[in-house]
């Protein structure tokens, strides 16, 4: 991960992406998943503010570090997983997330070292958005 900016107002760490396009990570949720990556590996976790050109590049530092651990090991970090959804891949499910919203969806995970669960539209869908809105206050499995 490279750091192209920082935009404190809006509390994001802007990323080149290629043909000048940027992507980015909310100081929290970069936060949050290194610690993930740092508790699933046995390292250090982020030890400086988010917010600072430090934090990005130890996040980025153990995030690179659960990839090779990852290869090396043969394993998966998990952290990334929607714990209502273990164990409820391939099945239609209907909920009432966090924000009040029901809907459907076919429960998919990516794939890689640190996979999420994912919203398939159908069941020929071939992938699909991150889950969002969890944790689900009613979750029900349709098929």
């Amino acid at each position: 991960m490279k750091l192209q900016s920082i935009n404190r107002e809006r509390r994001l760490y802007v990323m080149p992406c290629g043909n000048g396009y940027s992507s980015c990570y909310g100081f929290d949720v970069l936060d949050q998943k290194a610690k993930a990556v740092a508790a699933w590996a046995k390292v250090i976790p982020p030890a400086t503010d988010p917010g600072t050109i430090s934090h990005f590049e130890d996040c980025a530092r153990i995030i690179n570090y659960g990839a090779k651990f990852a290869a090396e090991s043969g394993t998966r970090c998990e952290a990334e997983l929607t714990p209502q959804l273990i164990g409820r891949e391939g099945k239609q499910v209907e909920v009432l997330d966090c924000y009040g919203e029901r809907r459907r969806f076919r429960v998919g995970k990516s794939t890689g070292w640190l996979p999420c669960h994912l919203e398939l539209a159908n069941v020929r869908s071939t992938g699909g958005g991150a889950v969002t809105g969890a944790p689900f206050k009613e979750l029900r499995v349709i098929r």
